[in-house]
């Protein structure tokens, strides 16, 4: 299953992206905590070069906290950067936040106490690809419903600067990259809605989350849809899902489009349990 999705938006996005940089004294980069490797954008990395990174490890109540935990530490202890988790719902932490950036540029603000500046304002860019969570984020940490948010990929369209504290923010559109390799990467960005469902074979990307559910979480799986005994065959799963929860059409046949819905929606929205589908051990984080 072979994915790309790189509309025109995207391209201009890089570039003011690039432009922008300038602005900036470091760049809050988004991840999801379920995906840190296949939701950090190569395209990025290559545009954001050697300015200071902070990076969120979004939607952290979604993930299995031990292997977030795992992440931020590779991530602290292999990348010229900080990381933390996040979670854009309920009470914010700012204070940490904030801790971590001015951890981040130590080095910057004593040059500046060496050279009797006053301390400024932090400056940061925030960056991730879409439906990451950015715009909720700045919404969440500033206390304001300026910025549009949505559950969709490619809500936010424009740069938008926002004030927060002692922070400025430049909200930027959430940015892919044109050729999703190796192919894994494409399907876990698709998985956790990344990439617009509508242009998306819906039951193929249910299969093909089944399959690899099977292989590293099954008791979740099994256990989320009361599967008693253990099935070979991702379709197995997807009868007996219909079957459950009444997924069916005339003649008592499967609606697998259903099925496939239910299956997606339960997984995006934390119905079965906490999972993260990569692991430290398995990919390399700086990889392009």
């Amino acid at each position: 299953m072979n994915i790309n999705w790189y509309p025109g938006h995207m391209k201009k996005t890089i570039e003011s992206i690039e432009q922008s940089l300038k602005l900036v004294d470091f760049v809050i980069v988004l991840l999801d905590a379920r995906i840190p490797w296949s939701s950090k954008n190569p395209l990025l990395d290559k545009v954001i070069g050697n300015k200071p990174v902070l990076y969120l490890l979004n939607k952290a109540d979604l993930a299995d906290d031990k292997t977030t935990k795992e992440w931020i530490r590779s991530i602290e202890e292999n990348e010229n950067a900080v990381a933390m988790e996040w979670i854009s719902v309920g009470k914010t932490n700012t204070k940490k936040l904030i801790q971590k950036a001015e951890e981040l540029l130590k080095e910057k603000r004593q040059k500046e106490l060496e050279k009797g500046m006053a301390a400024t304002k932090l400056r940061a860019m925030v960056t991730g690809i879409p439906n990451v969570g950015k715009s909720t984020f700045i919404n969440q940490i500033s206390g304001r419903k300026g910025t549009k948010t949505g559950n969709r990929p490619g809500v936010t369209k424009t740069n938008q600067w926002m004030r927060v504290g002692e922070l400025d923010l430049l909200d930027t559109p959430g940015v892919l990259w044109p050729k999703l390799d190796p192919p894994i990467r494409g399907r876990h960005l698709a998985f956790t809605g990344s990439i617009k469902d509508e242009i998306m074979d819906i039951e193929t990307l249910a299969f093909e989350f089944i399959k690899e559910a099977m292989k590293n979480f099954p008791e979740k799986l099994y256990n989320r849809y009361e599967i008693q005994n253990p099935l070979e065959d991702p379709v197995e799963i997807m009868d007996a899902i219909g079957k459950r929860r009444g997924a069916l059409m005339r003649g008592a046949e499967i609606d697998y489009t259903k099925v496939s819905h239910i299956v997606m929606d339960e997984f995006r929205g934390g119905q079965m349990g906490r999972i993260s589908l990569e692991v430290p051990l398995n990919y390399e984080f700086s990889e392009s």
